[in-house]
């Protein structure tokens, strides 16, 4: 089974036909999975969780993006973070998900860890530590230190290191130019799930690591190129789940509607010139 969804069901245009933000109920006329990327800086409500699964099919799926204190990621705007605070995140998230986990509905957690999560010794066994933390919780971890896959070997005991922790690799579609990102290796560490998450290829903006670096639009060449490796990785996993993240332009929604139709799946119909206005 294949899933194809956006980050965010709010910011799409094309879906919430003219109105300046979809909403859920739009958003699920057209894609069966979403990513909840607003986490990363604050854990919702248990109530919000509560109402997002009532209010959405019975096979609709959530991703919901790891906090920044839970992916060492720095954020010096916030403060600095101790151990106390990192480990009352986790308790916070799995109170505030235990909803949609029993529901059926939570896909996995996303842990996008940053540039500075290189692979390491403290690194390998943080991620032994995450698993511990949260137990038998479906988990994926996006690396975007070149570190983790430098070369065939490397990645392959990566591969191997996150297959024994039943953890999702993501393959990633973005520029690693000069070891900036992380090359698009598609991989299977978790036969429940596969995830590929797809950035855009703008290498002109990547490096400055603005907003802009998700300005992009593939191509139907493109496009046709990952609907292959992920009937690929169909093969090989329960479910893959495909999360267009290229969204600065509002670009996502009809790629991804785009993406649907090549892998014969049903999705909202939209007017041609409505496509071509995004």
């Amino acid at each position: 089974m294949i899933k194809v969804g956006l980050t965010t069901w709010t910011d799409h245009p094309l879906l919430s036909h003219g109105k300046k933000k979809a909403t859920l109920a739009e958003y699920t006329g057209s894609f069966p999975v979403v990513e909840i990327d607003s986490a990363f800086y604050s854990i919702p409500k248990p109530e919000w969780v509560q109402k997002w699964v009532q209010e959405t099919p019975a096979d609709f799926q959530f991703v919901v993006k790891a906090n920044y204190m839970m992916t060492k990621t720095p954020m010096p705007r916030f403060g600095e973070v101790t151990d106390e605070m990192r480990q009352a995140r986790f308790t916070e998230l799995k109170t505030a998900l235990e909803p949609m986990r029993a529901a059926g509905k939570l896909l996995t957690v996303l842990f996008q860890f940053p540039p500075s999560f290189r692979c390491t010794q403290t690194s390998i066994q943080y991620l032994r530590t995450v698993r511990e933390q949260l137990g038998d919780w479906p988990l994926a971890v996006e690396f975007r230190n070149h570190s983790w896959l430098d070369g065939e070997e490397l990645s392959r005991d990566t591969a191997a290191f996150l297959r024994s922790l039943q953890m999702s690799e993501v393959v990633v579609d973005e520029p690693h130019a000069a070891a900036n990102g992380i090359p698009f290796t598609p991989v299977v560490t978790n036969q429940r799930l596969a995830f590929m998450r797809l950035h855009g290829q703008n290498a002109t903006e990547w490096a400055k690591g603005t907003r802009e670096r998700y300005r992009y639009h593939y191509s139907d060449a493109e496009l046709q190129t990952l609907a292959e490796t992920s009937e690929t990785l169909a093969q090989q996993a329960d479910t893959v789940v495909v999360i267009f993240n290229n969204n600065t332009g509002h670009d996502a929604a009809s790629n991804a509607l785009t993406l649907q139709r090549m892998l014969h799946q049903e999705g909202t119909e939209l007017p041609a010139e409505q496509l071509n206005l995004f």
